[in-house]
């Protein structure tokens, strides 16, 4: 069975820092594995304070989409956790380049401690743990480096479409992995700023276009969070016929459990 533990649903500056929502990314299960995606500010308090903590010596990978810090900022506290302190050589490091060299955010002494790190290169893979395979998007339009990440496992595909500006090539790209459940980063309701996030409508035509089973929203900022993302996952829901959850802090998705209930 698989399931993806939201440790956190907020983006953007100013939820972040007033911690409105949490950010501590995905815990994500696949069978036995176990896999952290995105661990931002408070992840490692995140992932113990759950009711069953999530135990990070357990974790057999960390993947970063980008090293923005809303996605990164625990990531050395984790690999340190996963390690236990760097003494277990275990686990595995999965980011982009830049994240990685230069003026990254993985420490270089952390790096040594997994067992294995890998450069995400875009549209690649598969990367393999144990039984699930990692493939990459192609590049999004972003600050920084950014990939999807399409999550293959006993016959169904989690997709993540994190942060990045709206382009045509997104909806041939993610379609192709034909994802049961489609995760998108909705940073922003309407969009009267030039940025790199998607918005709403953004949201919708992706949704519409790449047709998942099971759309889920995160990653909200405050104009987002005052419309409430409730209510706008059930109007799309409502016109296109795709089942559309927005996640909130601690929210488990059970990944055949959704995808079997849509297709009964």
């Amino acid at each position: 069975m698989s399931s993806i533990l939201f440790l956190g649903t907020g983006g953007a500056r100013f939820v972040v820092a007033r911690q409105i929502r949490a950010s501590g990314g995905m815990w994500m299960r696949y069978g036995e594995t176990q896999l952290h995606v995105d661990p931002g500010p408070g992840a490692l308090v995140r992932a113990l304070a759950h009711v069953p903590p999530c135990v990070p010596g357990k974790l057999d990978a960390i993947l970063l989409s980008h090293k923005h810090l809303d996605h990164s900022n625990d990531v050395n506290i984790m690999i340190e956790a996963m390690t236990h302190g760097g003494f277990h050589h275990r686990g595995a490091l999965f980011a982009p380049r830049d994240a990685l060299e230069g003026e990254g955010v993985v420490f270089p002494y952390a790096q040594r401690f997994p067992e294995r790190v890998e450069a995400l290169e875009p549209k690649a893979g598969p990367y393999r743990i144990n039984d699930v395979e990692v493939y990459t998007s192609l590049a999004h339009v972003h600050a920084c480096q950014t990939y999807g990440l399409h999550f293959k496992y006993a016959g169904h595909t989690v997709s993540y479409l994190p942060c990045g500006r709206y382009f045509d090539g997104l909806i041939e790209d993610y379609g192709a992995h034909r994802p049961d459940v489609l995760i998108l980063n909705v940073l922003r309701f309407r969009d009267a700023l030039d940025v790199d996030h998607l918005t709403l409508d953004d949201a919708k035509a992706l949704i519409e276009g790449i047709h998942p089973k099971v759309a889920v929203l995160s990653h909200f900022g405050t104009k987002m969070l005052e419309q409430s993302p409730a209510r706008l996952a059930r109007e799309i829901e409502d016109a296109y016929g795709i089942r559309t959850i927005a996640a909130y802090d601690y929210y488990r998705l059970e990944v055949e459990n959704e995808a079997a209930a849509v297709g009964a």
